[in-house]
């Protein structure tokens, strides 16, 4: 994944262009190998202190992680972004539907291939592997070429042969086409039919046929069905190719992107003020580039969003473009690029919240030494549940099993929730009584609830488990209550706690989970 498509390579290194080509390396390299300083360091051109001091900036605002061995990953921000991208784009989001369909009818393997960031390649950008004896090397952001294989010369049938001038033409197989005239009269071939077709020409034992179409979002691709060479005949791939011709219609037609529903700041330090640091700045385009993939205001509300200078604004689009992060539409906003959609298709679909949050569960149950939850509220089902389970480091601490629903009127978990949901779903609670220290009478709730809101925190004592203390906190998405974090501990230690110190602590901790989650 890290060849002549990626952007650690390309010419001298200035300003933004260190930022650009770290986060590159992180998104690309695949887990579980991640980058040592030195390592990256000499990857990208540049010194080690240079390397380690963006790094730790990277840390800090989560676009970075680093364990125990200094071994640099992609962060928990940099695969929210990425998330969030695959929800906002609608090739990303809605042709995993038209893929599986279309691979049910053809037997067959489906990539979608977009342009890369080097416009000479193409890059996978979603992948439909079928179910068969016969896999093949592929993965999500990996290069391919544009003259060799079904989908590339799709994709390069839209893009004109022109675009390959002074590019030597690899040979991948004795079938590969390397000669130019050859190649333009496949394309030119394939322009009639609506699609072409390549047998052995990239990879040797695969056989495909490809259509190119173009996403709402401006994006020029191509999706292509892959079959085992010398089980699929010619008359096969003839029938395949108004299927796949079909698709490539299909996608073109996916919906447009969801725009959000209003601007939103980003406090990555959370002290209420916008981060002016070189990397606080690139992180806010990186999350309205994700958040609007088709395309942002690049004129004054790109300005006002970015939180800086026109001319350092002017000087961060310009590196955005050269790079491919963003390319500029038609109508002169400036969109998702290759570069950035490649890093999407790298690091996949958000995550589940638990493995989102694995790192601030875990510190978070260090630094107290109590047992930590993670509790997930589902808006569109109403209902909360217990997902994840970090056991304390305390001599005696609470054990409690994960996957347990969490009712919202009773103990600290469910309140922290209730408290920022509608009037409506805390008029619909029943109050049930577990135990007899459940409230079951709603003024007595609503007060609790209220001073859940004032202080930040709730808590819970012998609501739900006769047993159980409990203090939470709760989390939001986007100005959205997500759910809460919960320290329990058993009832009888609860004399001994510093309250107030572990209400600081979770709600801090908390906070931190919102701004990972907030754009």
């Amino acid at each position: 994944m890290t060849g002549d498509d990626g952007y650690r390579n390309a010419g001298p290194i200035v300003g933004n262009d260190r930022i650009v080509r770290i986060l590159d390396a992180l998104a690309a390299q695949p887990s579980p190998n991640g980058w040592g300083v030195r390592e990256l360091a000499g990857a990208i051109g540049e010194t080690r202190s240079t390397v380690n001091r963006l790094l730790q900036g990277m840390v800090e605002r989560r676009l970075a992680q680093v364990d125990s061995t200094t071994t640099y990953r992609a962060g928990p921000r940099l695969r929210f972004l990425a998330g969030r991208l695959h929800v906002r784009h609608p090739v990303l989001s809605q042709a995993p539907g038209v893929m599986a369909d279309l691979a049910a009818r053809c037997d067959a393997t489906i990539m979608i291939v977009m342009q890369g960031p080097q416009p000479t390649t193409g890059f996978l950008a979603v992948l439909h592997e079928h179910d068969g004896p016969v896999r093949y090397q592929l993965a999500p952001g990996m290069t391919l070429p544009l003259h060799a294989g079904a989908a590339g010369k799709a994709l390069l049938s839209t893009l004109g042969l022109d675009v390959l001038d002074g590019v030597e033409l690899r040979r991948f197989g004795e079938d590969t086409i390397v000669d130019r005239e050859q190649l333009a009269a496949d394309l030119a071939e394939a322009e009639t039919a609506g699609y072409v077709t390549s047998v052995g020409q990239h990879i040797p034992l695969a056989a495909g046929v490809a259509a190119p179409f173009q996403a709402a979002t401006g994006e020029k691709a191509a999706v292509s069905a892959t079959r085992p060479r010398y089980s699929t005949s010619d008359e096969e791939l003839a029938e395949i190719g108004p299927l796949v011709r079909d698709a490539a219609a299909a996608l073109g037609k996916l919906g447009d992107v969801e725009k959000p529903e209003r601007p939103r700041s980003i406090d990555l330090a959370g002290s209420g003020e916008v981060d002016t640091t070189a990397l606080g700045r690139f992180e806010r385009l990186l999350a309205l580039l994700a958040d609007n993939p088709g395309g942002v205001s690049s004129g004054s509300e790109l300005i006002s969003r970015i939180g800086a200078s026109p001319s350092t604004v002017a000087r961060l689009r310009a590196t955005a473009e050269t790079s491919a992060i963003a390319r500029t539409t038609d109508e002169g906003d400036l969109a998702a690029g290759p570069l950035l959609l490649r890093w999407a298709a790298a690091l996949g679909p958000r995550p589940p919240l638990p493995d989102l949050l694995t790192e601030d569960l875990t510190r978070l149950a260090a630094d107290t030494g109590e047992t930590t939850a993670l509790t997930v509220f589902d808006r569109s089902a109403r209902t909360a549940v217990l997902t994840t389970v970090v056991p304390g480091q305390n001599p005696v601490h609470y054990g409690l099993a994960a996957g347990s629903a969490i009712p919202l009127h009773a103990g600290a978990a469910g309140k922290a929730v209730l408290a920022h949901c509608t009037p409506e779903l805390i008029e619909e609670q029943s109050l049930e009584p577990l135990t007899a220290n459940t409230t079951t009478e709603r003024d007595e709730l609503e007060r609790d609830l209220a001073l859940v809101r004032d202080r930040g925190w709730a808590e819970g004592n012998g609501e739900r488990i006769p047993d159980a203390f409990g203090i939470a906190a709760p989390f939001f998405e986007d100005a959205r209550i997500a759910g809460s974090v919960t320290l329990t501990i058993p009832r009888y230690r609860k004399d001994e706690l510093d309250i107030a110190r572990l209400g600081t602590t979770l709600t801090e901790a908390a906070a931190r989970i919102t701004r990972l989650l907030t754009l």
